[in-house]
């Protein structure tokens, strides 16, 4: 099999079950540290529902994001230019981004958009940075993929787990997501570094599951100070102070349409 993100030879790591039912081969790329399974025939039936049950932690996740991508936007970027969120689902992520005060849009094909109706993103409107959480480890083909999003803006900050520099037994890291069958490809540090450099951009890291490529230079130092999980509380108290939430003003706007 062909690595999907640098076009080297992969070999198989290993199998595992996937949805309780398919025996499913997963390949390693050891020039760019890239693991993908096999093509996944089993899609249609893992996305039966978009949002997989087990996955409890989507509101926190939501939550987090929003205040670690406020930071972001607010201390290194024009907070007041438009923002994407891609693969955006239910839309509870651009709903509190623009609580914050953001002007947030979103794209998505998937899932019906319940809380950001009336904030599509037109292909027209310019953007400053799009968001892109728990959403790489999707791809099918993540090099079309990216390069869509990188169509929109060269600025994408996006979360996916980190594979640990001894790959686990499948059944022992809890990414591979057998059960839901949904994750189909997983990215070293060495495989986003890669990307970063086919395109020409600055990648960033916390070294673990949250990740900002950009043609901006950046402090490193503050970017990881912008996402660390206490600090980032602390630094998040002043773009709430001087933003104006959008709550009332999208109110208004939806029930004017």
């Amino acid at each position: 099999m062909t690595c999907k993100i640098c076009k080297s030879k992969t070999s198989e790591l290993f199998e595992a079950e996937i949805l309780h039912k398919y025996f499913v081969k997963y390949f390693y790329c050891d020039n760019c540290g890239f693991l993908s399974t096999e093509e996944p025939y089993w899609l249609a039936e893992a996305y039966t529902s978009v949002i997989n049950a087990s996955d409890t932690g989507i509101m926190h996740r939501n939550t987090f994001f929003s205040i670690l991508t406020t930071n972001v936007i607010y201390y290194l970027f024009n907070h007041n230019k438009t923002f994407l969120d891609y693969a955006a689902d239910f839309g509870i992520f651009v709903r509190l981004m623009r609580d914050n005060g953001f002007n947030f849009k979103w794209q998505g094909k998937y899932a019906t958009n319940l809380l950001a109706r009336g904030f599509e993103h037109n292909n027209e409107e310019e953007v400053e940075l799009v968001t892109a959480f728990e959403v790489f480890e999707h791809f099918t083909n993540p090099l079309n993929e990216l390069e869509e999003i990188l169509k929109t803006s060269k600025n994408i900050l996006f979360s996916t787990e980190l594979l640990p520099k001894t790959i686990p037994d499948p059944k022992n890291w809890w990414y591979f997501g057998l059960n839901h069958g949904q994750h189909v490809s997983f990215y070293s540090k060495k495989t986003l570094q890669y990307l970063a450099n086919k395109h020409g951009l600055n990648y960033y890291t916390n070294g673990s599951s949250l990740h900002l490529f950009t043609n901006k230079n950046i402090n490193s130092t503050l970017f990881k100070l912008l996402i660390a999980n206490k600090i980032s509380y602390i630094l998040y108290i002043w773009p709430r102070i001087n933003l104006h939430s959008k709550i009332w003003e999208d109110h208004i706007l939806l029930d004017n349409k």
